[in-house]
């Protein structure tokens, strides 16, 4: 395949299609975003079959795990749980005109599955955490000096005990919390916008290329 087909056709599609859905952020007018409506139309059908093509890749994989006796038991139940999930979504679909619904079964596995994973896996890092914590707030430096007095004066002011030996915790806390720690948070939050607008323009422009595959 050539130079061409493989590399330049895709960004110069990507840029097109990146420039025309900013202009439907950027303009009001109601023809062009029309038009960009319907563009995003097509990338949901596409997705649609994309979704299709990773389900048959997928199962291939684990099928050929499965004849070379390599992972048996989660390959089966990946597959098992797949496909009885697509059948029956089919089957409500093709007899009783149902549209195909995930929020029952996501309610159903994140109650059932993601939920009590979590608390598990919560509680067995509390004493990572916790040994973490000792290790990081020891003043070797004036940064950690600074970390070990705000972590104990939030301690305090979160704590009822902290009430009781000085009523200046609360406030500083508040302070802390609402002041120091929101401008740390808004700074990381802008720096990870700035970044991911630069990885943008340089996916537009050519510049980034490992979405089209190895050795580009």
């Amino acid at each position: 395949m050539s130079v061409v087909l493989r590399r330049h056709i895709p960004i110069i599609i990507l840029a097109s299609l990146a420039f025309f859905m900013v202009g439907d952020t950027l303009l009001l007018d109601p023809t062009y975003n029309a038009y960009a409506a319907s563009a995003r139309s097509v990338v949901s059908i596409i997705g649609s079959f994309a979704v299709m093509l990773s389900v048959t890749l997928l199962s291939r994989i684990h099928i050929r795990r499965i004849q070379r006796r390599r992972n048996v038991i989660e390959s089966s139940v990946l597959l098992i749980c797949m496909w009885t999930t697509i059948a029956w979504g089919l089957y409500r679909f093709a007899f009783f005109g149902e549209k195909p619904s995930v929020e029952y079964i996501t309610q159903s596995i994140f109650r059932g599955i993601v939920s009590p994973g979590d608390a598990t896996i919560y509680s067995i890092l509390a004493f990572f955490i916790a040994s973490a914590a000792y290790r990081a707030f020891r003043a070797r430096s004036l940064e950690a000096t600074v970390l070990l007095a705000a972590g104990i004066i939030v301690m305090l002011g979160n704590a009822p005990v902290g009430e009781a030996i000085w009523g200046g915790f609360k406030p500083m806390t508040t302070w802390i919390m609402d002041v120091a720690n929101k401008a740390g948070a808004r700074v990381i939050i802008m720096s990870a916008i700035i970044a991911t607008i630069a990885l943008y323009i340089r996916i537009i422009l050519g510049y980034e290329r490992s979405w089209m595959g190895r050795g580009e």
